[in-house]
């Protein structure tokens, strides 16, 4: 049979061109292939011991704390899980090398904690390093992985929020984090992985092959042993490092973890309440986890109504997973854009102003067609029609949050 060379020439073109397409496909961030663990497909939800009560922990107060978690209807919101944070363990191993919980404060030990939570429908987390201690100076996990991560599936953890404090003899943080969530994956229990390299701004690089959260950069409070004025810079300085196309690399599964929420800060809080429902907007509208930093055994009703919002919550949970970018970046104030699953789009106008200022969003920017019709999630309230433009006075520091969907007929 006589060749064709002008066939074959055509034919390696063609599956050139499939080649590099499927390259492309592989190498770009949204196909990064993630840890396939069936667990957080929205973002993880629920509450953290660090922020209210620093290394202070103990069995009463986590016991309250579910508690109120199920009384106020938290749970019931999808904040589920109840993370111990540093300071949990004793100051020593076991004999056997094993971390366990400091006996005067935990004295049921921690099976028995998670048998509490696992009763009323929450889960609880935990707290280590990979290095020879943790950021407070307790036992780390450096060389102790897989006994580790054995002893929390004994205990029935679901989640584990991984540091990065600790000698680590010269290992990089992506080997020694590696190496827990291979020893997790080993145990057979599903546990929620979260990379805490506080310090790192590149995590996201590699963060979805091995976890479902990893954190984006520093703690919003930092030096928190120091009592800090807390002000909504500690929150907006952290926006601003999720403007640099990390939204490329979240979805269900895997996310962008920008630190817990600060919303009723215990301790010399000077937020206003419209810059604390601020951070509840913006952290539902990048699809960040939702992890209360307050002390919900006393909420006043003020913060509750922020963090029980379930229009708002909705945002962060749409099954679509999209994280939202900035497409508006002025002087004095800056537009934000999420796209979901129904075709809608949430929208936060943001005031950076310390006065009260009119934003203007334009129906051109959203790249929507067609008849809109837009919502406001905080006051619960729709507002008609988008037409041209829609113009909403917000309150210094403060959000306008919007849905804003396709209109059907007359409407």
């Amino acid at each position: 049979m006589p060749i064709n060379k002008k066939s074959n020439l055509n034919m390696n073109k063609k599956y050139f061109a499939q080649y590099l397409l499927l390259l492309v496909f592989f190498l770009s961030p949204s196909s990064i292939k993630a840890q396939q663990n069936g667990l957080a497909l929205t973002p993880p939800m629920g509450w953290s011991s660090w922020y209210p009560f620093v290394d202070t922990i103990n069995e009463k107060k986590i016991m309250e704390t579910a508690d109120a978690m199920v009384s106020t209807g938290l749970r019931d919101l999808g904040y589920t899980i109840l993370q111990l944070d540093d300071g949990w363990m004793a100051k020593t191993r076991d004999e056997n090398g094993r971390q366990f919980a400091d006996k005067k404060r935990f004295p049921h030990g921690l099976k028995f904690l998670a048998d509490y939570l696992h009763a009323r429908g929450l889960k609880l987390g935990i707290y280590s390093s990979a290095g020879a201690t943790t950021c407070a100076g307790y036992p780390g996990s450096y060389g102790h992985e897989e006994l580790d991560a054995k002893t929390y599936a004994s205990w029935g953890i679901d989640y584990l929020k991984y540091d990065a404090c600790g000698n680590k003899e010269g290992h990089s943080d992506k080997e020694l984090f590696t190496r827990m969530g291979n020893a997790l994956k080993a145990t057979g229990r599903p546990v929620i992985f979260n990379l805490c390299i506080f310090y790192s701004d590149t995590t996201h690089l590699w963060g979805a092959a091995l976890g479902n959260t990893w954190r984006t950069g520093g703690d919003i409070v930092k030096f928190i042993e120091k009592n800090p004025e807390v002000t909504y810079q500690n929150w907006y300085s952290t926006l601003e490092t999720q403007v640099l196309g990390k939204e490329k690399y979240a979805g269900p599964g895997h996310w962008n973890d920008p630190d817990n929420l600060i919303v009723g800060y215990a301790r010399n809080n000077k937020q206003t309440l419209a810059e604390q429902q601020a951070q509840f907007s913006f952290w539902s509208l990048l699809a960040a986890p939702l992890f209360l930093g307050n002390d919900v055994r006393n909420m006043p009703p003020e913060i509750k109504k922020i963090i029980t919002n379930k229009e708002v919550i909705a945002i962060n949970q749409d099954k679509e997973g999209k994280q939202g970018t900035r497409i508006v970046s002025e002087k004095n104030y800056e537009i934000w854009v999420k796209p979901l699953s129904d075709e809608a789009k949430a929208v936060i106008l943001f005031n950076k102003t310390n006065s009260s200022l009119k934003i203007q969003l334009k129906k051109n920017d959203l790249d929507m067609q067609g008849k809109l019709k837009m919502r406001d999630l905080w006051r619960h309230a729709n507002q008609g029609l988008l037409k041209k433009s829609f113009t909403a006075k917000v309150a210094p520091h403060g959000v306008v949050m919007l849905k804003i969907l396709h209109a059907n007929g007359n409407e």
